[in-house]
């Protein structure tokens, strides 16, 4: 099957970008709605993702990075290196924050309080964005991946309800 395929998915993908992730939320949040019904865990697991994606992607939006701008690259110095490294900081912490839903949360907070040009986020906001990251943050970590465990409804609807948040106000974390 490789000799039909030019390049395979792996090679096709490229660069990660501000607008690749803006687009994988929306499509990853599209396929856990599909999940829900069928595949609690699995909607559970993409849902989590997409808020992930939301707040670093709102981060690297107030930081001025456009659509097009690369996120992983230069190694050691991307903006998502600096980012983890500006989180673990924050944090008092020397572990991994990559899926660290708290972390980029703080992060988002401290970028929208200390860059020129940004305003702090409004109260209410910022009231509602930690009570979903907390919400979400019961039910959800990306090793969700190697785990069969049937969630409880609530928890579908705490991580599904969430996520519509986020996507919702996806533009008030960062305009």
């Amino acid at each position: 099957w490789r000799r039909l395929m030019p390049l395979t998915l792996a090679t096709r993908i490229g660069p990660d970008t501000l607008g690749k992730m803006e687009l994988a939320a929306r499509r990853r949040y599209v396929e856990a709605r599909r999940l829900i019904q069928a595949e609690p865990l699995g909607a559970i697991y993409l849902f989590g993702y997409t808020v992930e994606i939301r707040l670093k992607a709102a981060y690297y939006r107030v930081k001025g990075l456009g659509k097009a701008s690369a996120i992983s690259s230069p190694p050691g110095l991307s903006p998502r290196d600096l980012a983890e490294k500006q989180i673990r900081s924050l944090l008092g912490t020397k572990g991994s924050v990559g899926h660290n839903l708290y972390g980029w949360a703080t992060l988002l907070e401290d970028a929208r309080a200390t860059t020129p040009g940004a305003v702090p986020l409004p109260g209410p906001v910022l009231t509602a964005m930690y009570d979903h990251v907390r919400d979400i943050s019961f039910c959800w970590r990306e090793t969700l991946r190697y785990h069969a465990t049937p969630p409880y409804d609530e928890e579908s609807e705490v991580v599904e309800a969430g996520a519509r948040w986020f996507k919702m106000n996806y533009q008030r974390l960062w305009m």
